[in-house]
């Protein structure tokens, strides 16, 4: 089993939307896939789950009482200093694609995980529990559903939260808007998760060999970056969009690849770091939203006039699937 992050510090570069559309590709090319929503935001969990439904979850969730379904129910007697996380079953989407749901409530963990971060420097039981009960519930579910694959949907931050699920994940790319923010931001995330690799390497170093076994491993490797939501006109890439994108190679490579292979060169790719090309989804990212399906899988819930749009997105995501699953070797 693989462990992905869809990462960047900007927000609004459709990471959500990728997430959930990437997953979707790469089950239909048959593998099985579960997806961890850890963004409090809990978007990804709402594309897929009514608000009565959510609503429901996170209501029971809230009471503390162990009977919700969601990642804060599986991680709270850790966090609260409690017990061991439970065991939550996720909710199957479709065959071979399953989601588990996110919760508001991992705004408690996230102001936890300083003091595990500490504490973890300490080699303190409490520090490393905490800094690892996210993996183990996520890991734990992946392996009872037999995934191949397990996605991370973080929030736009580089704050303790999302630097736990990124020194859980295997790989992960970043969706970059063809803009001069997104392209900024590329500084935070190489320097950012650089900085997280080292410190972690160094709890790894202080604990003992049994301690370290279930310990984060700390080593995600980049794929690569997404182009997203630029607009086009005439097939091309519209203006300002086509001049960002030629400044994006160069800005990975010296804000990630470059801070990344300081750390170890193990966590960078050979060139090209671009995994794909992905449009503005315009109207039909909301009708994807509306029906909880694919943008790929449209047809018969739009307008007739949409569907080479639907048809050419699907061929994007599965093109993007194909290259993503390549570099990871799944």
């Amino acid at each position: 089993m693989k462990v992905l992050t869809l990462f960047n510090h900007k927000g609004g570069v459709g990471k959500t939307t990728l997430a959930a559309n990437l997953a979707e590709a790469i089950q239909d090319a048959g593998k099985r896939v579960l997806l961890v929503d850890t963004d409090p935001q809990c978007n990804l969990s709402s594309f897929y789950l009514t608000e009565k439904d959510l609503d429901k979850m996170l209501g029971e969730s809230s009471e503390g009482s162990g009977a919700g379904s969601t990642v804060w129910t599986a991680i709270e007697p850790v966090v609260l200093g409690r017990g061991e996380v439970r065991e939550v079953e996720p909710v199957e989407i479709r065959e071979n694609l399953f989601l588990l749901v996110g919760d508001v409530l991992l705004s408690q963990y996230e102001e936890e995980l300083p003091s595990a971060w500490t504490e973890s420097f300490a080699r303190k039981k409490r520090g490393y529990d905490v800094m690892c009960a996210l993996s183990r519930v996520a890991r734990s579910t992946a392996e009872d559903v037999g995934a191949d694959l397990l996605i991370y949907d973080v929030g736009p931050n580089v704050g303790a939260l999302n630097r736990t699920v990124l020194l859980d994940c295997d790989y992960f790319l970043t969706p970059v808007h063809t803009d001069l923010y997104s392209l900024r931001a590329l500084t935070t995330v190489g320097r950012s998760v650089a900085r997280w690799v080292r410190d972690w390497q160094t709890v790894r170093e202080l604990a003992s060999a049994s301690e370290k076994v279930s310990l984060l491993k700390g080593q995600p490797q980049y794929l690569g970056y997404v182009s997203s939501a630029f607009k086009e006109y005439g097939g091309q890439k519209a203006e300002p969009h086509e001049y960002w994108e030629r400044m994006i190679p160069a800005r990975v490579k010296l804000r990630v690849i470059d801070e990344l292979k300081a750390v170890n060169s193990a966590l960078v790719p050979a060139p090209p770091y671009k995994l794909g090309d992905v449009p503005n989804f315009n109207s039909l990212a909301a009708a994807s939203q509306q029906f909880g399906v694919p943008i790929g899988d449209l047809r018969g819930l739009v307008n007739s006039g949409k569907y080479p749009k639907v048809d050419e997105i699907r061929e994007v995501f599965a093109s993007l699937a194909h290259n993503v699953t390549k570099q990871m070797g799944l």
